[in-house]
């Protein structure tokens, strides 16, 4: 996999409140404004699908690749054995706080014709949404 962009951001909360803001899928909207919602569609654990249903976009199905609470979400769309792109948050605590690192990597041998758009195209659109997140987490409320 190759990484195409990183985007970090600090929160006061601690790990577990970012962590629950991050899975709460009905809320993305709030810290990723270009997200409608996401649903993980059942227990979050590697091998679940989360769908996610971007503003301007259709519904797309990812698999959970590593959720680690309250660490590291992970989620990975394939185009077979062709090309993946992978969208991945980490939480390292921080002296009571939390680091959040927001990553976006794209591999297969034909990723720069199927997921290296999407990721350059996402990265840009999503490097904001750290900062959000950490914020909304902080103060416990909506962020607009």
């Amino acid at each position: 996999m190759e990484l195409i962009a990183t985007a970090v951001a600090r929160s006061a909360a601690g790990p577990q409140s970012v962590w629950e803001r991050l899975i709460d899928g009905l809320h993305w909207r709030d810290w990723s404004p270009a997200t409608d919602w996401m649903v993980v569609e059942g227990a979050l654990e590697a091998g679940t699908v989360v769908t996610i249903k971007r503003k301007r976009g259709r519904q797309t199905a990812y698999r959970v690749e590593a959720a680690e609470a309250p660490r590291r979400l992970a989620l990975l769309l394939t185009f077979g054995a062709a090309a993946r792109l992978r969208i991945a948050w980490t939480l390292e605590p921080d002296g009571g706080g939390t680091v959040i690192r927001q990553t976006i990597e794209s591999g297969g041998r034909l990723r720069r014709w199927l997921t290296d758009p999407l990721a350059r195209r996402g990265a840009a659109r999503w490097s904001d949404d750290p900062a959000r997140l950490a914020e909304l987490a902080s103060v416990g409320t909506s962020v607009r």
